[in-house]
This record gives C-alpha cells, sequence and structure tokens, in this order.
C-alpha cells in the first residue's frame, strides 16, 4: 500500500530541496512542488523482554504496518533468538499505532517479483513462527488484512483489540493465501468455513471471529498488555521444556501445497498487468 507522507514530512522534504515559501503551500501544492517522494523504510521489527515476555512490534510507515519480505524474515529471525532465550516464556508480535495490526503484503516492494520468491520466502518465515517452541501470540491492536492474517494465524493464538477487523481480501485480489493462511484457517475452523471467508472475501470483526474461534479474546485496546503479560505469567508456572515438547504433538505446524498455486496466480496478474501497460 502507498502511503502519503503527513504534512511535517513533506515541510521536511520541501526545506530539504530548498524550495521557497513551503509553508503558505497546502499539501496538494506541496505534492506537486517537491515532485518524487522518496520511497519509505520498509517496516522495521521492534523487540523488547520485560518478565518472560518478549514483544515484537511492527513500526510500519504510515501505520500500515505491511509486510515486506526482508519485515517477515526479520521476525522470524526474532522469534527464533528469544526462543533461545530462558527466561522468555512467550512472544508477543502486534503492530504500532492504534489503527493498523497489519495491512499485509508491502505491494510497492514485492510487486515486481515473481510469485515463486513472495510465496516460499514469506511461507518459510511463518513456518519458522509457527514451529517456535514457545508459545506466540499475535496481539491485535487493530485491523488484519490479507497476508496479515496469515501472520496472525502463524502464532498459536489471538488476542483482538475491540473495534478490531479482519479482511479476507485474498481472492479480491485474484490470489489465494500466500503465506500459509488457507491451510491453518481450515484446521483450525473446518474446511467449509475456511472456504467461504475466503471465497465471499468476508470482513469479520473481532467479536465475530471470537465467536467462530478464530480469536482467543477481544479486549479493550488499553488491556491487550495486561492481558499478554497475565498470560505469560501463566505459561511461566509450566515447565519451559514440556511446553517446547508438547507443541509439536498438537498437529504439523507447517503449511504446504499453496505455493505453486499463489506463484501461478500472481505470475499471470504481472503479465496482464504488463499487457494493459504496452502502448
Amino acid at each position: 500500500m502507498t502511503v502519503e507522507p503527513q504534512l511535517y514530512e513533506l515541510h521536511d522534504l520541501a526545506r530539504e530541496r530548498g524550495i521557497e515559501g513551503y509553508r503558505r503551500l497546502s499539501k496538494a501544492e506541496l505534492l506537486e512542488a517537491i515532485g518524487d517522494l522518496p520511497e519509505p523504510p520498509p517496516t522495521s521489527v521492534d523487540a523488547e523482554v520485560r518478565e518472560g515476555l518478549a514483544i515484537l512490534t511492527l513500526q510500519g510507515p504510515g501505520g500500515e504496518n505491511a509486510l515486506a519480505l526482508e519485515t517477515i524474515e526479520q521476525l522470524a529471525d526474532e522469534v527464533e533468538r528469544l526462543s533461545g532465550d530462558q527466561a522468555v516464556r512467550l512472544i508477543v508480535i502486534t503492530g504500532a499505532g492504534t489503527r493498523i495490526f497489519c495491512a499485509g503484503a508491502d505491494l510497492p516492494r514485492v510487486r515486481d517479483l515473481p510469485g515463486a520468491e513472495v510465496t516460499e520466502r514469506g511461507s518459510r518465515a511463518c513456518d519458522r513462527i509457527a514451529a517456535a517452541p514457545v508459545p506466540t501470540l499475535a496481539l491485535m491492536n487493530g485491523h488484519a488484512v490479507g497476508g496479515g492474517i496469515d501472520l496472525a494465524l502463524a502464532c498459536d493464538w489471538r488476542i483482538a483489540a475491540q473495534g478490531a477487523k479482519l479482511r479476507f481480501i485474498h481472492n479480491e485480489l485474484g490470489y489465494c493465501p500466500p503465506w500459509g493462511g488457507a491451510q491453518r484457517l481450515s484446521r483450525l475452523l473446518g474446511p467449509g468455513t475456511a472456504l467461504r471467508l475466503f471465497a465471499t472475501c468476508e470482513v469479520l470483526s473481532a467479536d465475530e471471529a471470537r465467536t467462530m474461534g478464530l480469536v482467543d479474546a477481544v479486549l479493550p485496546r488499553e488491556r491487550l498488555l495486561g492481558r499478554a503479560e497475565s498470560l505469560a505469567g501463566r505459561v511461566a508456572r509450566s515447565h519451559r521444556a514440556a511446553v517446547a515438547a508438547t507443541k509439536p504433538l498438537l498437529g504439523g505446524t507447517e503449511a504446504t501445497g499453496h505455493e505453486d498455486a499463489f506463484a501461478a496466480l500472481w505470475d499471470v496478474a504481472a503479465a496482464n498487468q504488463a499487457a494493459t501497460m504496452e502502448p
């Protein structure tokens, strides 16, 4: 998704480029005067550990928290690193801001990549998150869209803020879920329900997702972190090695079979788009 810069950011750019009287210009006039905007950086991942709880926060431009491939791989790297810390009993993945947990794939950064790369790299990262020996929790501070749902499903548990929505936009864009979301949702809700959500491009409220069993709890946003801290304390009562041994017994963590389908759909869409741009 393309994120338009804030007014103060445009002022900074105008000052750097020596545009006179920039403070008197409207936002539209500033955009025209500045011309080509620098590409915003990809979403970064901040890590914090507090008393057995590790918190990984997506920090994306404009609060979209979109996933470049390097971002989701960084998430997986951090999950594996923190899993090696014997003091960590729960790993949380959340988003910065109060509006969006994750807006899905960072389309400007992946648009020109082959479908096989988009799905393989993201799928391997989600598989690594799912295979973590300590429990993982998607703390959904806001909306989850497309690949953001795939990410949330790679976690063991999901807690959503009141007012958050889950938008199953994958099929609307012409793709199947890229990173294992279809298989994980089918295991959770059954194939019929999973197909309905994807095929109808459903938008679920957090409460609807809770009723279906897709989300474990729905809380006021200001209580999310407190619930995660409480959950980490309760997990800490168990033996860490016993939890690590129990997780693989509960079903496969890897999602397979989707990569060829996604890559084919992605590459056909890219070819069609290129054809429409030809003179």
